[in-house]
């Protein structure tokens, strides 16, 4: 399990939720050592910032530096929260290349980003991230509306090596009495056979074999993970990640946590992936994307 997590600021109102947030990963996760907070200082008209800035009696990165404190302070000055904390402020031209840098520097194992609902702002920094091939960490995406429980967690699999490490951290992350983790299988027709193929008999067999290859999967699990029950899920005319999303919604989910490849092993941005697609909906479940 990581020691090192860094939370990614924008000095809006999201910071605030995910300092409690970050502050829960600690509590929950009792192997975090330390929570580095990062903001990258961004202009989108630099040459008119630069006049703005020789007005301050401080360089900018102090000032910006000294708020994140005094914010950090309200949430992990506790002996409740194991986890010691330091803040980080860049100034570089791209924000995403700027953040994965900086966590392979300081050797983070998960990066956390805010995953923008209501708040103003795009909300589409981590998508960057997690395209960028220089990054190999962990990344988890959070709402600001996120639950701070981690009881239900639901883990798709396609029965790929990246779908064991998944499975394997949810088993780690997972705590409480009512703790339950549940695969999901989604299977599909291509759309493009759907003219010549009996859909209902197809259908059948494809979830007769999911169910073999998952037997076959689970049997090569560790021990610990082989108990985890999976649900099988037929997609019809929508994709995976649509398929996950209604899932997680129905049945209550506090995090989704997914493989950042698939059976091909190719990564996330050669394939479109469930992992960006799932970035992409507007809804309150948290997504940790395991590499």
């Amino acid at each position: 399990m990581t020691k090192k997590i860094m939370i990614c600021l924008d000095l809006t109102e999201m910071d605030q939720a995910l300092m409690r947030y970050a502050r829960h990963l600690c509590e929950v996760l009792n192997t975090i050592e330390e929570a580095v907070f990062v903001h990258n200082i961004k202009f989108d008209y630099p040459e008119e910032a630069e006049s703005l800035m020789e007005e301050l009696d401080r360089p900018l990165s102090e000032l910006i530096s000294e708020e994140i404190n005094e914010k950090a302070r309200q949430h992990f000055e506790s002996e409740s929260t194991p986890a010691s904390w330091s803040v980080e402020v860049t100034n570089e031209a791209y924000t995403a290349q700027a953040l994965a840098g900086l966590a392979s520097q300081k050797n983070i194992g998960l990066v956390v980003c805010g995953k923008k609902i209501s708040y103003r702002g795009t909300g589409r920094v981590a998508e960057k991230i997690l395209r960028l091939s220089s990054f190999k960490g962990d990344l988890l995406t959070v709402p600001e509306t996120a639950p701070h429980r981690m009881e239900r967690l639901l883990v798709p699999v396609d029965f790929s090596p990246h779908s064991v490490k998944a499975l394997a951290l949810a088993n780690k992350i997972a705590s409480g009495p009512a703790a339950k983790i549940t695969c999901q299988h989604v299977y599909t027709i291509p759309m493009h056979y759907f003219p010549f193929i009996p859909v209902q008999g197809f259908r059948k067999s494809m979830e007769e074999q999911a169910r073999k290859d998952f037997d076959k999967f689970r049997k090569e699990l560790p021990e610990e993970l082989r108990g985890i029950p999976c649900e099988f899920t037929y997609s019809k005319d929508r994709t995976i990640a649509q398929t996950v999303y209604d899932f997680a919604i129905n049945n209550n989910e506090d995090l989704i946590i997914i493989g950042s490849r698939g059976r091909s092993g190719l990564p996330a941005a050669l394939l479109g992936s469930t992992a960006i697609q799932l970035m992409q909906f507007d809804f309150h479940v948290p997504l940790l994307v395991v590499r």
